[in-house]
């Protein structure tokens, strides 16, 4: 289950597995930003000793609607490794953290600054940072967590120039996928149908009438459960209704979308 931290703790969701209300093994805590990688160690550190048995997943990196927030310093080039500051971070936390991932990082095209109309960083700046990010994760072979909107045909170029490089993840994580059967296409052929997994958020996918077309042409080998939101009180029944929605698009048991969803999961996060 694809998180983010916000007003309530995960360990929430995760005690209403242990009680019986929704059915919850584990979580994917996404960071946006630096400022956010404390609070992911701690949460990281202390839900498997409050909720034992669950798998909790850190995942680092700087996310395309924060990349402003990044400071001049921030993008100065570190003496030791020639990185960015942020992505010299970036790299330390993820070998000082053998189950992390990099995530979420992406492109988006999308989110305007309401007051200057503009993109809050430019799609120059935005390609840079995600080309550094996808670089560490594939050097240090973790999986990655892709945030994508309306920014594919960019995501394509770089996946390729990656591929070409053999610079690419060992796995990585389309969420709250929201291109088309042919997009699908794509990325399985850049980067494999092995290593390509994709979720779909309730709160964003299902208001499309394409998501089940594009959840029955993916199909279930390569989907996982994800939820996306920041407030932990929301996870328990979002994740049901992505159970719920995942077996009415592929005509599937809910037990059945459960166990291949889990095993997904674990495979892409190598647990």
């Amino acid at each position: 289950n694809h998180v983010h931290m916000g007003p309530s703790s995960p360990l929430m969701a995760l005690q209403s597995a242990v009680d019986g209300t929704t059915i919850l093994s584990g979580m994917a805590i996404m960071s946006t930003h630096p400022k956010d990688y404390a609070r992911i160690n701690h949460l990281t550190d202390s839900l498997p000793e409050k909720v034992p048995g669950t798998h909790i997943v850190p995942c680092y990196g700087v996310h395309p609607w924060f990349l402003h927030e990044l400071t001049e310093r921030d993008w100065e080039p570190s003496s030791s490794s020639g990185l960015p500051q942020f992505a010299q971070e970036l790299d330390a936390l993820i070998v000082a953290t053998p189950n992390a991932i990099v995530g979420e990082i992406g492109l988006d095209r999308a989110r305007y600054d309401p007051h200057t109309l503009d993109l809050p960083t430019s799609m120059e700046k935005q390609l840079t940072a995600f080309e550094i990010q996808m670089k560490i994760a594939a050097h240090r072979q973790r999986p990655v967590s892709i945030h994508c909107v309306q920014s594919w045909g960019s995501m394509m170029q770089v996946l390729s120039r990656l591929k070409k490089k053999s610079r690419l993840p060992p796995t990585i994580y389309f969420h709250a996928f929201g291109g088309k059967v042919g997009t699908v296409d794509q990325l399985l052929a850049i980067c494999g149908r092995d290593c390509t997994f994709f979720g779909f958020a309730p709160v964003i996918n299902f208001r499309s009438p394409k998501t089940a077309n594009v959840i029955r042409y993916i199909g279930l080998d390569r989907l996982v459960i994800e939820t996306d939101h920041e407030d932990a009180s929301r996870v328990p029944e979002s994740v049901e209704n992505g159970i719920r929605l995942l077996a009415n698009a592929l005509d599937e048991s809910e037990d059945t979308i459960v166990e291949r969803t889990t095993a997904n999961a674990l495979t892409l996060y190598n647990l």
